[in-house]
């Protein structure tokens, strides 16, 4: 028998309860979860510097490599000659829906004027393809979006489970620059 100390009455019923739902052991009832905030942002994509990137599409093509993950990139152009304000709007549209679309674990990068890359980790071709044509969407639907004589270009390039995703980026990058030579 345990000496007797002098205790407060709540402690007391909360160390009986304790006990008592210990030799009852595990319930059947889940505990309860505190309420998830109503309307919670999600926190937008940040775009990487060209070597953060480079570093990322290194990483993500050695992880399919060895344990053959999958993983995508997407290639994104708008092509025509727009005046430098309009071009410059343009690529901050396509930023913002990029930013506003893209997972958190997706790393994207501004590679030139008006193009832009966007790594995929743990994404088939499939989920690739269908993020390629939510980013359309919400482009062309962008106030700041639309240009006369300017079209968005998305190339998928998604490696196959034998494959190296950098074979898959340059064969993509060769059908974007193919598509956007005049011909």
């Amino acid at each position: 028998m345990l000496p007797e100390h002098h205790h407060d009455e709540r402690g007391d019923q909360r160390t009986a309860g304790h006990i008592e739902a210990f030799l009852e052991g595990p319930t059947s009832r889940p505990r309860p979860r505190p309420p998830r905030a109503a309307g919670r942002e999600r926190r937008p994509l940040v775009l990487d510097t060209r070597q953060d990137w480079a570093t990322a599409l290194r990483h993500e093509a050695a992880r399919h490599a060895r344990y053959g993950r999958p993983a995508s990139v997407l290639l994104l152009g708008l092509s025509g000659h727009p005046p430098e304000p309009a071009a410059e709007r343009l690529a901050r549209a396509m930023g913002d829906v990029i930013r506003n679309e893209a997972r958190e674990t997706d790393r994207a990068v501004r590679t030139g004027r008006l193009t832009y890359r966007l790594l995929l980790p743990e994404t088939g071709g499939r989920a690739a393809r269908s993020l390629a044509e939510r980013l359309e969407r919400a482009y062309l639907a962008a106030p700041d979006g639309r240009a006369d004589g300017v079209a968005l270009t998305v190339e998928v390039a998604t490696a196959p489970r034998n494959g190296r995703l950098e074979d898959a980026l340059a064969e993509a990058e060769a059908r974007i620059t193919a598509r956007s030579e005049p011909g």
